[in-house]
């Protein structure tokens, strides 16, 4: 059974190269690497044209007009010529082994209709990289998935029928399509990660603040209250989830989302982006969390 690669783009030319250049190099030549460039305005466009022009397995499209994600996975999905797409996104890279792997995994678990796996973190060097696991089994993931996202999103193959059935990806559900498309799914089928890394995780901090992360939880508060119920209209979800936001303290929030990044940071040896995250939302989280946190991060430094 072959295997598309849907790997979107938007002004990704930084590292680009290098999640190409880790689908081309799999242990299995028989899959298309579909990339699609959603109106960038750096030069992506020329990098995705230049390694079409090198390998026949490579399917370049270029938008004239931005699209959003949501519509640019959809249109992904009907392009495909393969039922089994394996996401990937442009800051990340596929381990060897990946599709082959993951392939072999839907092969002998038919059920399955989105497959994640364990990833690694991506350190300052490979030696730096921390594994993170997930819940396995459709039934461990059935559990922990109503209350939080426990598939990373370039980590995945999927069904292509199946994910156009229930009408792929909804652009509603900003920063959390692929969390409401997992729930929307779970309701008739089963998904599970494959219990060993296959992806390599950029922690990219280019366009996060922490207002964007309060938007997201938003929209993922959103998704669970509209999947929670057969029926329940959109309006009615957004006012659940209204409710809910208005429970949740937004400083005490952006401080432990900020917390909690600068910690994974260090954990990975990216010293100067930690660094760099704390002085920028040190407006958002206060001035003596932020100053907390940078000796916390000089402690941590000194120990390392």
């Amino acid at each position: 059974m072959s295997v598309t690669v849907l790997l979107p783009v938007y002004n990704g030319a930084r590292t680009l190269a290098q999640a190409l250049e880790s689908v081309l190099r799999q242990d299995m030549d028989d899959f298309e690497l579909l990339v699609i460039d959603d109106a960038s305005t750096d030069t992506s466009a020329a990098v995705i044209e230049r390694y079409a022009k090198r390998d026949a397995r490579v399917t370049a499209v270029v938008h004239e007009r931005n699209a959003g994600l949501a519509s640019t996975l959809n249109e992904g999905l009907e392009r495909a010529r393969h039922d089994l797409v394996a996401r990937l996104d442009q800051d990340d890279e596929a381990l060897p082994t990946r599709l082959r792997k993951q392939r072999a995994f839907m092969a002998s678990h038919p059920e399955v209709v989105v497959a994640g796996s364990f990833v690694r973190h991506m350190g300052a060097t490979p030696s730096h990289d921390r594994t993170v696991e997930l819940p396995r089994t459709p039934r461990e993931v059935a559990r922990v998935l109503p209350r939080e996202n426990c598939l990373y999103h370039p980590s995945v193959m999927l069904r292509r029928p199946e994910v156009l059935a229930v009408g792929g990806y909804r652009g509603e559900f900003k920063n959390a399509e692929d969390y409401e498309l997992w729930l929307r799914l779970a309701r008739s089928h089963d998904l599970a990660n494959v219990p060993e890394p296959l992806l390599r995780y950029r922690f990219s901090l280019a366009g996060m603040t922490l207002s964007r992360k309060w938007e997201q939880l938003f929209y993922v508060q959103l998704a669970q209250q509209i999947n929670r119920v057969d029926g329940m209209s959109h309006d009615e979800a957004a006012e659940r989830a209204h409710a809910a936001m208005a429970a949740i303290d937004r400083r005490w929030f952006m401080q432990e989302v900020a917390r909690g990044t600068a910690s994974e940071l260090a954990r990975l040896h990216l010293w100067d982006e930690a660094f760099r995250l704390v002085r920028a939302f040190g407006a958002d989280i206060g001035l003596a969390s932020a100053a907390a946190m940078s000796l916390s991060l000089l402690a941590a430094r000194v120990r390392a």
